[in-house]
């Protein structure tokens, strides 16, 4: 995760220094910085916090070229819910019951993600203030899920990082209006070819474990409104989590996370 942080800000801290040095050259860059509040809700609903730097490249009037990358974490408390959680799903299966768990689970959200996106807009009619534009991506993506069942002073750590590597797809509709508020709404689905599971089970005395996951689509939609430079979106994604075959007695279930939000960006 640190290594993820840190190449982050070193991707972001070029592009902004070439950017700089190049202002006249470079004009068909633009830099959008991003924040963002999502509510979580899997094994238990959680609330994040994001931040993030978009790079948006439009070599031609007919090419579109996004390159984004974010880093989140939990703020505030966890709500459990009653499904048992992924990683601890072989733990009850080896311990055969649960009782020795001495308080409810405290849970944190931690990760980033990388993506691509290119994109061919097209206007329907010449004078039409509406466009489409199709666009095939790539996204990476590190999700990381720690829960804590024991006290301060015994505790019993179980970690969770899911990695993935998906293509992704969808189209975007563009409304300009006469007000000079531009509508968007953004359709996409992406399909993982590198779906794994890494558990880390601390103070458990149980073998790590790395999970290869089924692959499922995971669908998303995004709305949005652009004034001048400010822009607000509100997005749903849908994150299916596949299961995996058992490894050495670990075996993780097939679940769902239904991530929804609201994000505010600028663009310089």
């Amino acid at each position: 995760m640190k290594r993820f942080i840190l190449l982050t800000f070193i991707i972001c801290g070029s592009s902004l220094g070439v950017t700089a040095q190049s202002v006249d050259s470079l004009k068909f860059i633009t830099i959008t910085p991003t924040g963002a509040i999502r509510n979580v809700n899997w094994l238990e609903k959680n609330t994040i916090g994001e931040v993030g730097i978009e790079l948006k490249l439009k070599p031609s009037k007919k090419l579109n070229v996004s390159f984004g990358t974010t880093i989140f974490k939990t703020i505030g408390q966890s709500i459990i819910s009653t499904s048992p959680p992924l990683a601890f799903a072989s733990v009850f299966d080896k311990l055969g019951s649960s009782s020795f768990i001495a308080s409810s689970p405290k849970t944190a959200y931690s990760g980033g993600f990388i993506n691509v996106d290119v994109g061919v807009p097209f206007k329907l009619r010449d004078s039409s203030n509406v466009s489409i534009e199709p666009f095939l991506g790539l996204e990476a993506k590190i999700w990381g899920r720690s829960t804590d069942y024991g006290t301060e002073a015994s505790p019993l750590l179980v970690e969770e990082k899911y990695k993935f590597l998906s293509p992704s797809f969808g189209a975007k509709l563009n409304y300009a209006t006469k007000s000079k508020v531009k509508l968007t709404l953004r359709i996409s689905g992406s399909y993982p070819l590198i779906s794994k599971l890494k558990l880390d089970e601390k103070n458990l005395n149980l073998p790590n474990a790395e999970l290869d996951l089924k692959r499922q689509l995971s669908p998303s939609v995004e709305i949005g409104a652009k004034i001048k430079k400010l822009t607000i979106k509100l997005r749903y994604e849908r994150i299916n989590f596949g299961s995996s075959d058992s490894l050495r007695g670990f075996a993780a279930p097939a679940s769902k996370a239904n991530v929804s939000g609201v994000s505010v960006s600028y663009d310089f």
